[in-house]
């Protein structure tokens, strides 16, 4: 059996207090399970598949394709020992943990130290959002749009995961904030109008499927107005960072922005007219 690490570790000390099972994972969307094999080792998940066929069957039902991904891990993999399993159990609900708790906690999600910042203060210096048609792609628990809102005379928190979308809405309603709309869809696949948006931002959300994002901002965007993308990454950036070089490549500069005491770095562009 292999060794599920890195972010499931990551996870462990996002949350302390989380309990995770198996069962979990019928909480996952269609485009979280299309991602399992991108980011659970395979030996561990097909383990569970063999183990659980109920299991395979319900993300195959959710997600048709992911039939041909269930065909070749139960091939390339035999079934564990119990003691095995339960290792696997744990490994792939650990890897996927953020997953989990955006559809079971997102209470907890929202509390987390990395929301410790300002978006308006965060691009002050790039953009005013005051006035602004201000599009949030990724909201998350809608931690920045909500924000967003006290400037933005209209603010879209786009967000795919539909118990963060319900999560939004409450808040904003608890709030009496009216200027916030929460829509579905994706950065590379955006559910607004050509040219409708001032001001689009995204927090820790770009660089799943790059090429087509960087298309999408640029249709989205009215001509003049501003893309920024606030990484949540450490300020400089790699001289070989992917992300860092195809954003400066397609006419992005480099800025900084604080997460509590850490400096993370953003880039920003202004939409060609």
């Amino acid at each position: 059996m292999g060794n599920a690490v890195g972010y499931a570790d990551h996870c462990r000390r996002l949350f302390p207090s989380l309990e995770l099972d198996v069962g979990d994972l019928y909480l996952l969307e269609w485009f979280q399970i299309a991602g399992l094999p991108e980011r659970v080792p395979a030996p561990e998940l097909a383990a569970v598949l063999h183990a659980h066929p109920e299991l395979a069957t319900f993300f195959v039902a959710r997600h048709p394709p992911f039939a041909e991904s269930v065909a070749r891990l139960l091939a390339e993999n035999d079934p564990v020992e119990d003691h095995d399993l339960q290792a696997a159990e744990r490994a792939v609900v650990w890897e996927i943990a953020e997953w989990i708790v955006y559809q079971r906690e997102p209470e907890m999600y929202d509390e987390l130290s990395v929301h410790d910042w300002d978006i308006v203060a965060a691009t002050a210096d790039v953009v005013s959002l005051d006035g602004k048609i201000v599009l949030d792609a990724g909201a998350g628990s809608g931690h920045a749009a909500l924000a967003a809102c006290r400037a933005a005379a209209t603010v879209y928190a786009m967000e795919p995961v539909s118990t963060l979308r319900r999560f939004i809405r409450d808040k904003a309603a608890r709030r009496g904030i009216q200027t916030l709309f929460v829509v579905d869809g994706f950065l590379h696949a955006i559910s607004l109008p050509a040219s409708s948006i001032d001001v689009l931002f995204t927090c820790r959300a770009i660089g799943w499927h790059l090429p087509d994002e960087l298309r999408e901002i640029d249709r989205v965007v009215e001509p003049g107005g501003v893309a920024i993308h606030l990484t949540g990454m450490p300020h400089p950036a790699e001289s070989a960072d992917p992300l860092h070089l195809a954003l400066l490549a397609d006419g992005y500069r480099e800025g900084t922005y604080a997460e509590g005491t850490v400096t993370q770095r953003k880039y920003w562009k202004r939409v060609a007219e």
